[in-house]
């Protein structure tokens, strides 16, 4: 009998999730990055395990911010139409009271498992102890105790998943593992490398839009993008001195997207001033 169902992924900023759902998945569906609320929308990721197809949804992190008020309703209309839902928790840091906060906030009536991330940056006698007062928030299906970075541990959350989620009929084909326009994909690429190279405030200010891409006789493809900033002197910051930034950021993009595509690429970026699709350059 086939199963599928919806898993949300929730958590604080930076506890893992993009990384977690990139292992359950088995391949890159959603960008990863040191800095906070890198995960601006909806992503899916698509796991499957024997008969069943999971639907793992990758969400805006939890933080104290209000700015980020308008990127957390994303997490909870996921967690609102889940069947199941992974709460992940950084082990590594100090102060666990916005967590807890959230976990109490979470319907006694909802299947929620606790996936404590980073286990391998703890004492085990610490780990414990954690698990212990966490168990005493609220009723969990599980503790799960992983490293989404190794992959330690993620396995065993497969396996329940499968079992956990609804009977029924695939909602996507079995070689797709997300949603994802191909436009969006690759876009989401070039972001996470401008996380990667530029700093501050100023990634936060931008936006990539693939405007066309073209499959080339030879076999590769060629794509073309646009990074909207919003201030000329934002654009000077992306350029770089003798446009050595956007090179780097081209160049780490173009590899990694031929990487995951498994085709040569030939991509060209181009920075503009202006309006673009991302809500933070209208405010």
């Amino acid at each position: 009998m086939k199963r599928c169902g919806l898993v949300s992924v929730l958590g604080e900023t930076n506890a893992g999730k993009s990384t977690l759902i990139n292992r359950l998945v088995g391949q890159k569906v959603s960008i990863v990055s040191r800095k906070v609320q890198t995960t601006i929308s909806r992503i899916l990721g698509i796991a499957i395990r024997g008969e069943s197809q999971i639907i793992l949804i990758d969400t805006p992190g939890f933080s104290r911010s209000k700015k980020d008020i308008k990127l957390e309703r994303h997490a909870w209309d996921a967690y609102r139409e889940s069947d199941n839902i992974l709460f992940l928790l950084d082990v590594s840091k100090k102060n666990f009271d916005n967590s807890i906060g959230l976990l109490k906030k979470l319907d006694d009536s909802r299947r929620v498992s606790l996936v404590l991330n980073k286990i391998d940056l703890i004492p085990k006698p610490k780990l414990l102890e954690l698990s212990q007062m966490l168990c005493q928030t609220r009723t969990l299906e599980n503790i799960f105790m992983i490293s989404s970075l190794t992959g330690s541990g993620v396995d065993k959350i497969l396996s329940y998943l499968s079992s956990a989620i609804p009977e029924g009929e695939w909602m996507y084909n079995e070689d797709e593992i997300t949603d994802s326009s191909f436009e969006k994909y690759t876009a989401e690429i070039t972001r996470e490398h401008i996380y990667h190279r530029i700093h501050q405030e100023v990634p936060y200010l931008s936006a990539v839009k693939t405007e066309n891409y073209q499959n080339q006789p030879d076999g590769s493809v060629k794509i073309v993008q646009n990074i909207y900033v919003k201030s000329k002197s934002h654009k000077v910051i992306f350029l770089g001195r003798n446009g050595g930034k956007i090179k780097a950021i081209g160049k780490a993009a173009r590899e990694e997207l031929s990487s995951l595509l498994n085709q040569k690429v030939h991509l060209f970026l181009h920075v503009l001033v202006g309006a673009n699709d991302r809500q933070h350059l209208k405010e």
